[in-house]
């Protein structure tokens, strides 16, 4: 999830949500459908109580305002995410200044009340509901952030991790970290977290490995530090993998041993970047 402000409509995950919402909306989708969509497939990816799921409702109740009116299932959500504090814990846990967990409180109650009041009129659609046609747009597979897969390359095994999803050049993808040597059989989570990863990039849903490729290995939720955010802030050499295009051919190739770190390096380094930056 990327936050540049503390307003609400300043974060990737609210953007991309919203904007989807308004384009479904224009395309002529009913607004149920719109909504039990969304909440279906990111209730399926997130814990209910991950703060990344704030943005979700804000961003489905600031739509469903403009277009008619927020659902009561909805304004409930919201005022108990806002009241209770919640959203505030999570950006704490982000790291944002007492002074910005200020601003934050206050944009949000702005923002609650001002859903609480009809807005008046209804958003026009381009297309009516009489004409919308569904199309199924093709999705990315919905893994939990640190879910840990075994990769077979001729009898051995390349491990990667997906460490979250977003949007990358307008289409869903997932990004992944994934650990440099081949395996001779699969290991277990803990054994990978004494050794050395690299950031691969972004599958998008067209270049996603083939699923009956994949074999689960389990979840290690620490790899959630590993954010798309930081592979450039951790070594410069990782810089050009933040953003790269992930391919299934790059689960095969040879991967340089001077591009990867060890794991509890990285976590070591996030750790000292974090306590420099409360300085």
């Amino acid at each position: 999830m990327g936050c540049w402000g503390m307003g609400i409509t300043q974060s990737d995950e609210y953007c991309e949500i919203y904007e989807r919402f308004m384009e479904e909306y224009d395309e002529g989708k009913p607004l149920l459908d719109i909504k039990q969509d969304i909440l279906d497939e990111y209730l399926e990816e997130f814990d209910e109580n991950d703060g990344v799921l704030h943005d979700m409702y804000f961003a489905i109740g600031k739509a469903e305002w403009m277009c008619g009116g927020i659902s009561d299932e909805i304004l409930e959500k919201i005022t108990q995410i806002i009241n209770s504090g919640a959203n505030i814990e999570f950006y704490r846990e982000l790291e944002a200044t007492e002074s910005d967990l200020k601003i934050r409180k206050k944009n949000l109650d702005k923002f609650l009340s001002a859903l609480i009041i009809p807005r008046g009129k209804t958003k026009k659609r381009k297309i009516s509901v009489e004409k919308y046609v569904k199309i199924e747009k093709p999705k990315l597979p919905s893994f939990k952030c640190g879910d840990i897969f075994a990769y077979e390359v001729d009898g051995k095994y390349r491990i990667l991790c997906f460490i979250s999803r977003g949007k990358f050049c307008a289409t869903y993808a997932s990004y992944a970290y994934v650990w440099g040597k081949l395996f001779d059989k699969i290991p277990s989570v803990g054994d990978l977290m004494n050794d050395y990863v690299m950031p691969l990039g972004y599958f998008t849903v067209e270049n996603f490995p083939d699923i009956n490729k994949l074999q689960y290995i389990g979840n290690e939720e620490n790899l959630n530090k590993l954010d798309i955010t930081y592979p450039g802030i951790l070594f410069d050499i990782w810089k050009p993998a933040t953003w790269v295009i992930a391919k299934e051919e790059n689960l095969i190739e040879s991967i340089p041993s001077s591009m990867c770190r060890k794991l509890n390096d990285c976590f070591q380094k996030l750790s000292e970047i974090k306590t420099r930056n409360k300085m």
